[in-house]
């Protein structure tokens, strides 16, 4: 049995954007160019840290952590990990939070987007198990 994971943006300025990953894969998030899952460095993602928070995801398990970011990253509205405003970054080893698993249906906050994570396990037949509300952007493999 194979499994997909995707993330789905529900809310904020990139809202129906699709992140779909078929193998393991460690991502950071963030504004920066070096990061896997790159927001884009405007404006509208002024609360989201140039290196914000990580997931480590090997389909069917997604885990997520804060990366010492200034606005802090939710899990289902609850924050999970930040750092404090007058602390600097640097100064600190990462990640700044313990990791946090996610399930199918979270919904990640990440500055003013949010993620809605689907895990979708292929059964023998390959036909797809049911994946919450995302649609999922491709077929899985």
């Amino acid at each position: 049995m194979s499994a997909t994971v995707t993330l789905k943006i529900v809310e904020g300025p990139l809202s129906g954007a699709e992140f779909v990953y078929h193998a393991p894969a460690l991502c950071t998030v963030g504004r920066s160019r070096e990061c896997s899952l790159q927001l884009p460095n405007n404006l509208l993602h002024g609360t989201v840290s140039r290196h914000h928070c990580l997931l480590e995801i090997a389909p069917p398990v997604v885990r997520v952590c804060d990366l010492g970011s200034l606005n802090g990253t939710f899990v289902n509205g609850e924050l999970i990990g930040q750092r404090a405003a007058r602390d600097r970054a640097d100064l600190f080893g990462i990640p700044f939070a313990p990791d946090r698993p996610l399930e199918d249906g979270d919904e990640l906050r990440v500055g003013e987007n949010v993620f809605r994570v689907c895990v979708t396990a292929e059964k023998a037949d390959d036909e797809p198990a049911a994946c919450g509300d995302a649609v999922l952007a491709e077929s899985a493999a």
